[in-house]
C-alpha cells in the first residue's frame, strides 16, 4: 500500500505543497509557469516605468505611451517564454503559448480592474504576446 506524505519544498522560488507524487508533479508544472510569468511581469513593469520616465524627461506626447507599453509587454512575454523554456527544456511552442495566455490574461485582468479595458487593443496584444513568448521559449529550449 502506497502511503502519501505531505512535504513542503521550494521549487524555483514558488512554495508548493505536494500531497503525493501526481499532485506534486502538477504543482511543479504550475510553479514553472507561475515563476516565469512573474519574471516576465516584473520585467514588463520595470521597462514600462523606464519608458514612462523617459517620456517625462523628454516631454514626449501621451500618444506615444500605447506603443511603448506594447513594447514593454512584448519584452516581458519574451522573458517569460525564455525562463519557461530554460526551466522545462522541451516543448518550446506549447510552453510559450501557455505563458503568453497567462500574461495576456493578467494584463487584461489588471486593465479591467483599473477600468481602462475597452477590448480594442486585445487582439494586437494577444498576437504580440504569443509571438514574443514563443520566440523566447523556443530560444530557451534550444539554448541548453
Amino acid at each position: 500500500m502506497h502511503k502519501s506524505r505531505t512535504c513542503i519544498h521550494i521549487f524555483y522560488g514558488v512554495i508548493a505543497l505536494s500531497v503525493n507524487k501526481k499532485t506534486g508533479e502538477t504543482l511543479k508544472k504550475a510553479g514553472t509557469y507561475a515563476f516565469s510569468t512573474v519574471c516576465g511581469a516584473l520585467a514588463a513593469a520595470l521597462l514600462a516605468a523606464a519608458f514612462s520616465s523617459v517620456m517625462y524627461i523628454l516631454g514626449l506626447p501621451p500618444e506615444i505611451a500605447e506603443p511603448l507599453a506594447l513594447i514593454a509587454f512584448a519584452a516581458g512575454c519574451l522573458l517569460s517564454g525564455l525562463v519557461c523554456g530554460l526551466i522545462k527544456g522541451r516543448g518550446g511552442l506549447k510552453n510559450g503559448l501557455i505563458c503568453a495566455l497567462i500574461m495576456t490574461a493578467a494584463v487584461a485582468s489588471v486593465s479591467l480592474i483599473a477600468g481602462g479595458f475597452d477590448g480594442s487593443a486585445a487582439p494586437s496584444k494577444l498576437v504580440t504576446a504569443v509571438l514574443s513568448s514563443c520566440i523566447g521559449s523556443v530560444y530557451g529550449v534550444n539554448r541548453k
